[in-house]
């Protein structure tokens, strides 16, 4: 018999129980990730993990010659696990509506006819 393990009814072996302890996650706020802008995402996923790949596309510098297309520059690719996903899809919906709110918060203020300019 292991160390995990505690002997059940009629001489069976059983796990020791298990149990759950909720630590609470905090951001460390000297964190020195680099800042990376990124105006275009593509999402996919392959097993249990979601990837973003974050990327730059430029506009071309004139309309005289368009090309057939624009290519996009990625600038970070981030695997993401299953479970995690749900609750960053979450956290930028509600970052998101918050975003909306006080834009229109603020173009309501702005001149005070609620006209949304300015």
């Amino acid at each position: 018999m292991s160390a995990d393990q505690e002997p059940g009814p009629e001489g069976t072996v059983s796990p020791a129980p298990s149990f759950q302890v909720r630590i609470p996650l905090e951001w460390d706020p000297s964190d020195g990730a680099p800042i990376v802008y990124a105006n275009q995402v593509m999402v996919s996923h392959m097993g249990p993990e979601f990837f973003l790949i974050f990327g730059v596309v430029a506009p071309p510098a004139s309309t005289e010659a368009l090309p057939d297309s624009l290519r996009i520059h990625p600038q970070v690719r981030i695997a993401v696990s299953r479970d995690a996903m749900p609750a960053m899809v979450k956290a930028m919906q509600e970052s998101l509506k918050r975003y909306r709110t006080a834009l229109e918060a603020r173009s309501h203020g702005a001149d005070g006819s609620g006209s949304g300019s300015g």
